[in-house]
């Protein structure tokens, strides 16, 4: 059976959405407004958490946390 997530990585997604919707959603403000400077630059500031985001679901999946279950062993009937 996989393990549980730590709470690190958890913590880690929260603040990676919590991010990328933030900083998503000032863009579209901004651009809507007439800020194109400000929204490129909200828009760069996205791609960050965009970043911790796959770093952290990679290193999960490489510790075996997410995934398919382990297959259960066959017992042979007797």
């Amino acid at each position: 059976m996989n393990s549980p997530v730590t709470p690190w990585v958890l913590a880690g997604r929260i603040f990676a959405i919590v991010g990328m919707a933030f900083f998503a959603a000032v863009a579209i403000l901004f651009f809507i407004g007439g800020f194109w400077l400000w929204g490129l630059g909200s828009t760069a500031l996205f791609f960050p958490f965009l970043l911790l985001i796959v770093v952290v679901e990679r290193w999960q999946a490489a510790r075996g946390m997410i995934g398919p279950p382990d297959p259960e062993p066959e017992v042979e009937a007797e």
